[in-house]
C-alpha cells in the first residue's frame, strides 16, 4: 500500500499512547541500521503516533493537543514531530504537515552519510558525489525563494540584532535549537547538543581536542573572573580595597 492522499489526524479518535512501533518499520530500521528515538521518550511517542496514522497528517495545533491530552513533557511539541529525518527516515516536505512517507524510505541525510568507506574507485567516488549533490539540491535549490526563513544563527543568544540572523530553507528549521550557525551552509552544535552526542557516543571530537577544549573554556572562566573582580574593584573606595585587601589576605 502506498499512501499519496493524507487528512488531517482527528486527536479525539486516539483513545491511547502508542506504546509499539509497527513491526514493518521495526523491521525497516533493522534492515537499514537505523536507530529511531526510544519509544518512551516524548520523540518516540511522537514518532509512533505518526506511524500508526500513516493515511494523517499532523500540524502545530494536532501536535500541541497530542502532547497535552497524554501529558508528554515537552516545551515545543512540533520538535517531537520533525526531527526525524536526521536520524534517518523520510518524512514529509510539505510546509506545515508533519508525516512519516509510506511505503518507507531513507532520508537522503542518511544516504549521503551511511557507511562511506572510500575504495579507491572513481565509480565509487562520482557515487558519493551524486548522493551528495543529491542532497544539496532537493534541500536547497528545489525550496522556493518564498519558503526560505531568517532565523537566528545562534538559539541561545539573547542577540535579536540583524547581525544575530542568518537566510535559512525549512530543512533547517529541524536543527535551529541543535545548532549554531556560521552562515547558511556551515554549523556547529550548541554546548547542550555536543553534551548529548558525547553521551551517545557520536562525539565529533578526539581525546585531544576535547582536551584543547577544556583548556579553551578555562583560559577563558579565568579571564573572565579577573575582568569581573576588576570591573567591582573600580566601584570601591580606597579606604573599601583596604578593608577587601585586609580580608583576603587573613582569609588566606
Amino acid at each position: 500500500m502506498s499512501v499519496t492522499t493524507r487528512t488531517l489526524v482527528n486527536i479525539e479518535s486516539i483513545q491511547a499512547m502508542y506504546k509499539e512501533y509497527p513491526t514493518e518499520f521495526v523491521e525497516f530500521c533493522g534492515l537499514h541500521n537505523l536507530h529511531p528515538p526510544k519509544i518512551d521518550s516524548g520523540n518516540g511517542l511522537a514518532l509512533a503516533a505518526m506511524l500508526h496514522n500513516p493515511s494523517h497528517f499532523w500540524d502545530r495545533k494536532s501536535c500541541d493537543v497530542y502532547v497535552e491530552k497524554f501529558e508528554i513533557k515537552t516545551k515545543d511539541s512540533i520538535q517531537l514531530f520533525n526531527k526525524h529525518e536526521q536520524w534517518g527516515i523520510k518524512t514529509s516536505i510539505e510546509r506545515g504537515k508533519n508525516y512519516i512517507l509510506y511505503p518507507y524510505e531513507l532520508s537522503n541525510k542518511h544516504k549521503m552519510r551511511k557507511n562511506f568507506a572510500y575504495d579507491g574507485t572513481e565509480e565509487q567516488k562520482n557515487t558519493e558525489i551524486d548522493k551528495i549533490k543529491s542532497t544539496i539540491h532537493h534541500d536547497y535549490v528545489e525550496v522556493p525563494n518564498s519558503e526560505w526563513q531568517l532565523g537566528h544563527k545562534n538559539p541561545e543568544s539573547e542577540d535579536n540584532t540583524a547581525t544575530n540572523l542568518v537566510l535559512q530553507p525549512p530543512i533547517q528549521a529541524k536543527y535551529r535549537d541543535q545548532y549554531i550557525f556560521i552562515d547558511t551552509l556551515t554549523k556547529i552544535p550548541t554546548p547542550t547538543t555536543l553534551k548529548k552526542m558525547h553521551e551517545s557516543g557520536n562525539s565529533p571530537y578526539t581525546l585531544e581536542q576535547w582536551k584543547q577544549l577544556k583548556e579553551l573554556v578555562l583560559s577563558m572562566t579565568d579571564l573572565t573572573t579577573t575582568d569581573l573582580n576588576a570591573d567591582s574593584n573600580a566601584d570601591l573606595t580606597t579606604d573599601q580595597k583596604t578593608e577587601s585587601i585586609e580580608l583576603t589576605s587573613s582569609t588566606v
